[in-house]
């Protein structure tokens, strides 16, 4: 009895911790800016909105080359993945940066579900999809530059919240949809051996 009361309880935490994330609507904020703050990563970085107010975000299913020694684990870990030696990594790591940096040099549109991401920052970080002024979202340009994995959470709707911003956007995406184009993205930046897979 006490192994399905168990049982019961955890299938109840997952299905609505499930709904929880998934129900939460997402936040469009649009004329944002990068905020000039130390804490700055290709894949992950400090935005100022409209308001004024400073977030920091971490992009959907993209992982970049780290930026510093912080964290040995995730440069051993992307060493591995990204085959180089932990210099070569951390050129890398200020290459995606400088990309983002331009991509991202006119007003661009964050949305997001202030869904938390892990990290360094002292400051709450929240997974997002970024579009730049163009309508190009950066995490796509990102793994087709060869400056990035697919890794990571994938971003999941089923509702066209990006209203006028991107008509492309499909109406439903899953997670696992998510990652896999970018995956898909990614295979054929290694194909054409660009940017980090070009080594």
């Amino acid at each position: 009895m006490t192994r399905i009361l168990a049982c019961a309880v955890l299938l109840f935490v997952t299905v609505t911790g499930d709904v929880y994330a998934s129900g939460k609507p997402w936040l469009v904020y649009e004329r944002c800016e990068l905020a000039d703050e130390k804490y700055y990563d290709g894949d992950s970085f400090s935005v100022k909105v409209s308001s004024g107010y400073i977030y920091v975000f971490r992009l959907y299913g993209v992982d970049c080359p780290e930026t510093d020694r912080r964290v040995k684990s995730r440069l051993v870990a992307q060493g591995k993945d990204f085959d180089l030696a932990e210099k070569e990594l951390l050129k890398w790591g200020r290459k995606a940066s400088a990309f983002t940096r331009k991509f991202l040099r006119k007003p661009f549109t964050v949305f997001t579900r202030k869904i938390k991401a892990g990290g360094a920052s002292k400051k709450n970080r929240y997974y997002a999809i970024v579009v730049n002024a163009e309508g190009k979202r950066l995490d796509e340009a990102l793994v087709e530059a060869g400056l990035a994995r697919a890794y990571g959470m994938g971003a999941a709707w089923d509702d066209p919240f990006w209203r006028k911003i991107r008509n492309d956007l499909p109406h439903r995406m899953t997670s696992k949809r998510f990652i896999g184009k970018l995956h898909a993205l990614e295979s054929k930046a290694k194909r054409e051996k660009a940017g980090v897979w070009g080594q």
